[in-house]
């Protein structure tokens, strides 16, 4: 019974990570990009046609539409002007709240493929901690990935962000195996875990190269034939990242096109341009905001910053722990384990799209496998020995990360340590996806019945239509759909008149408005009453 008891709790774990997703996804309105995706998987689905898939690959939104399509065989607005250009965001809302008259079941359906994406990679940190560190190990490496407030927080969206950090660290750990003990079929899935990473997100690409280094530096020790060993994997990272391009390749289905008018034809085309629109954001920048500041510039120390203040504090802690462990007795296993994760957080410091925690999750289940080492005296699982104190850090970490996590419930998205102010606080530190995405439309419908409220001014930060949750409202300018509206030309931002306004923090602190002051007036007073962290409620009085 003892030898299955970790086994046991990781399975524990997985349940408790389930239940704390789906529970938390019942009761939030869709965010900002998540009709945009599951429009994508929907149009390609029913059409065969990626011509939406420009942005973000096609595989996860795949996957997200996919019960969707089967289940409630939704309809599509394609004799549209907005799917003749391709134009995503106006398809997307048409898609959702006009064409089909049921979008909570469409938008609970296309989160729960990604929810078991997220409880893949929780079982899959655990397999990999496990084979590294033991039984215990794997548990805690489980526990630290599955019950991380970030990972929860976007487990329970019809995103990209978790199903391509899924598929980034099965790349990583298939690279690992097929290092260790080469075979054709290792290698094989190693390569089919490269190309199903670069069609699930962009950002994948980064991994290329990374994991590419890293498996040239797992090369360098050893005897002599070294340049030759070298050669050796560089030759095999080739083929391994030239068998990623063409499964992604498939999945656009095969498609030639040109890139433009009068362009050549090129396999693709529609990740092509993704990769294009980039590489132009990167180079342009978007507005982000860090610690009261709007700047389309970006900051290098943005994810440092972010890092700081939106993981949990008990993670932290292990991870200065189990690197001190590590730096005693470094292997060349933790090379592959270690250098993905810390070459992509330097690489994220020189770019200039600053937008969001969610762009650093990669992270998280490569360094729940380094926190792995602490339970144990020995990184062998085979010669491992119990160690008291390590045991005792490890209970005291799980149990701490537990209870911020269960704190924080139902929003996590809105997660801050106490380095970042808490959720109370956050807000002050960063805006947009790491607090208010557009996710407490139904809390704020749950506050205004509660209070009597029956009319609001509403300055939206979202996608959803507030109507389609029974808010009455009258829109103050803000950033609704993606874009910015101004549908109230008499507000006046110096003398608002009264009334009771709802707004959101991304809108209050000008992350994406013209004029970052806006919503000054109110930014400097305290408000009345908080909605998920996200939806600031202010009355003023006549």
């Amino acid at each position: 019974m003892r030898r299955h008891l970790p086994r046991f709790l990781t399975l524990l774990v997985i349940l408790l990570t389930f239940g704390l997703a789906l529970a938390s996804a019942v009761q939030k309105s869709p965010t900002m990009d998540e009709q945009n995706h599951i429009a994508r998987g929907a149009a390609y689905l029913g059409t065969g046609d990626p011509r939406l898939s420009v942005e973000h690959p096609p595989l996860v939104n795949l996957l997200s539409a996919l019960p969707v399509h089967l289940l409630l065989h939704p309809n599509l607005p394609l004799d549209t002007v907005w799917w003749e250009a391709g134009e995503w965001y106006h398809f997307a809302d048409l898609f959702l709240w006009e064409v089909n008259a049921n979008a909570e079941q469409i938008v609970f359906l296309a989160r729960l493929p990604v929810l078991g994406l997220g409880l893949l990679l929780v079982a899959l940190v655990h397999r990999w901690a496990g084979q590294r560190f033991g039984p215990w190990g794997g548990l805690l490496a489980a526990a630290f990935c599955g019950l991380d407030p970030n990972i929860l927080a976007h487990a329970r969206l019809a995103t990209t962000d978790v199903g391509g950090t899924f598929f980034i660290f099965l790349s990583g750990y298939a690279l690992w195996r097929a290092l260790r003990r080469p075979s054709a079929l290792r290698l094989l899935g190693a390569g089919l875990a490269l190309g199903l990473a670069f069609a699930a997100k962009l950002s994948a690409l980064a991994f290329g190269p990374i994991l590419t280094l890293a498996a040239l530096l797992d090369g360098l020790p050893g005897g002599p034939g070294r340049v030759r060993r070298l050669m050796g994997r560089a030759g095999l990272m080739l083929g391994l990242l030239s068998l990623g391009l063409v499964v992604v390749w498939a999945t656009y289905r095969l498609q030639i096109g040109p890139l433009g008018g009068g362009a050549p034809l090129v396999p693709a085309p529609p990740y092509l341009r993704g990769i294009g629109a980039v590489l132009d954001f990167a180079a342009g920048g978007r507005p982000g905001y860090l610690l009261g500041e709007v700047s389309t510039e970006g900051w290098w120390y943005y994810f440092p910053i972010a890092f700081g203040v939106k993981t949990p504090l008990a993670t932290l802690v292990g991870l200065l722990v189990a690197t001190g462990l590590m730096s005693r007795r470094p292997t060349r296993d933790d090379l592959l384990l270690l250098v993905p994760p810390a070459a992509f957080f330097l690489a994220s410091t020189v770019t200039r799209l600053n937008l969001g925690y969610r762009h650093l999750l990669p992270l998280l289940p490569f360094l729940s496998v380094h926190l792995a080492r602490l339970p144990q005296s020995s990184s062998h699982p085979i010669t491992q020995s119990p160690n008291r104190a390590r045991r005792l850090l490890s209970i005291v970490l799980s149990l701490w990360l537990a209870l911020a996590t269960l704190h924080i419930y139902p929003h996590f998205l809105a997660f801050f340590n106490p380095l970042g102010g808490g959720p109370e606080e956050g807000w002050r530190v960063l805006a947009d996806s790491n607090i208010d995405w557009g996710q407490d439309l139904k809390g704020l419908r749950a506050w205004m019945d509660r209070e009597g409220v029956e009319r609001v001014r509403l300055a939206w930060f979202g996608s959803a239509r507030p109507e389609a949750y029974g808010i009455p409202h009258d829109l103050l300018p803000g950033v609704p759909h993606g874009y910015f509206l101004s549908s109230d030309p008499g507000f006046n931002p110096d003398d608002p008149e009264p009334g009771v306004y709802a707004i959101s923090v991304s809108n209050l602190v000008g992350a994406a408005l013209p004029d970052p002051d806006l919503y000054g007036w109110f930014r400097d007073r305290e408000p009345e009453a908080k909605i998920g962290h996200s939806v600031f409620i202010y009355r003023v009085e006549p």
